[in-house]
């Protein structure tokens, strides 16, 4: 609904990711239209002209937007909508805000990921006070307090994958220059280096005979070999899990959230490691903080991304108290 209590605001959300774009008009959390693509990785122009052309395409549909979201995993300097690094997609110090908003002519908002994830969680009825982890290749994290993200003074914030856990730990598999971090125990790039390297001190076990050329164990034929009983794999999760555990409760410390919520690939993998993150995570967080706090899966599935981007669209108009549909609108 439009600050001013007009007629409901007209929203896109789009969710950036590294294998497609897409792109969807979102009404009370919903998505009522919606086009995708392959992400074009060889240049930031050519990504750019796929958002832009499939925001023409929604938008003929459903009529001008008064603003976009949109998610990138990526860290964003959110008050200038400015990519500040970004590993997988070509978007490294690109004013993503303010080149698409010149393109498009609407205000658009830009955010990382892992906080869209979150805010789709909280516009999907989650708590006021949440805190979202996404387990894939990296570790990524969100946090909503009294409904609104908390990104710190630039908006680089609430990088959750990488509080530490153990000081002396294997070095961070993402950009982090630290080691023993969470991103380091519970990516899924994390749960295949350790698989490798167990598969190789066990030759004659399931993991080795499940590697690829080169030793090299990738994190879902762990998951299918302890959906099968099989004992290295159930260990590497049932670890995976104690290490989650212990970061969940420096999060339940810091914040006192009413939710903790798993997202990302490998919660799919959830039933076989969550129950052993929630009891490390009672053994070890203040009693009187973890006795509110819900740990669980994601309820936003794979249209969690542009329904989260959307949300904050809606958001930020409102924050802003302005709904002109001119990029210096939103300045």
């Amino acid at each position: 609904m439009r600050p001013d209590g007009g007629l409901p605001l007209n929203v896109l959300g789009i969710d950036v990711g590294g294998t497609k774009i897409a792109v969807a008009h979102v009404a009370d959390g919903e998505v009522r239209a919606s086009l995708e693509v392959p992400t074009p990785l060889e240049s930031t122009d050519a990504l750019l002209a796929a958002i832009t052309g499939l925001v023409r395409e929604v938008s003929a549909k459903t009529g001008r937007p008064d603003a976009i979201g949109l998610g990138v995993p990526s860290q964003i300097d959110f008050a200038t909508g400015t990519v500040r690094s970004s590993m997988n997609i070509p978007l490294a110090d690109v004013p993503l805000r303010a080149r698409l908003e010149e393109q498009l002519g609407v205000p658009v908002f830009v955010d990382n990921d892992a906080n869209v994830a979150a805010l789709a969680e909280h516009a999907r009825g989650g708590a006021e006070n949440l805190v979202m982890l996404t387990l894939g290749t990296g570790v990524g994290g969100g946090v909503v307090i009294g409904g609104q993200l908390f990104r710190g003074a630039t908006g680089l914030g609430a990088e959750l994958g990488h509080i530490v856990i153990h000081g002396d730990g294997p070095n961070c598999p993402g950009m982090c220059p630290n080691r023993g971090c969470l991103e380091a125990y519970c990516s899924g790039s994390a749960l295949e280096r350790d698989a490798t390297e167990l598969a190789r001190d066990l030759p004659d076990s399931p993991l080795a005979q499940a590697a690829e050329e080169g030793g090299r164990v990738r994190g879902r034929v762990v998951v299918e070999l302890a959906r099968r009983g099989d004992r290295d794999a159930l260990r590497l999760l049932e670890e995976l899990g104690r290490n989650l555990g212990i970061g969940i409760a420096t999060i339940v410390n810091v914040f006192e959230p009413r939710q903790v919520l798993i997202g990302g690939g490998l919660s799919r993998a959830a039933d076989l490691f969550l129950d052993r993150a929630r009891d490390e995570a009672r053994a070890r967080a203040l009693p009187a903080l973890f006795a509110n706090v819900e740990i669980a899966t994601a309820r936003g599935g794979p249209e969690a991304g542009v329904i989260g981007a959307a949300a904050l669209a809606e958001q930020e108009l409102a924050r802003l108290g302005d709904t002109s549909t001119t990029p210096e609108g939103t300045r």
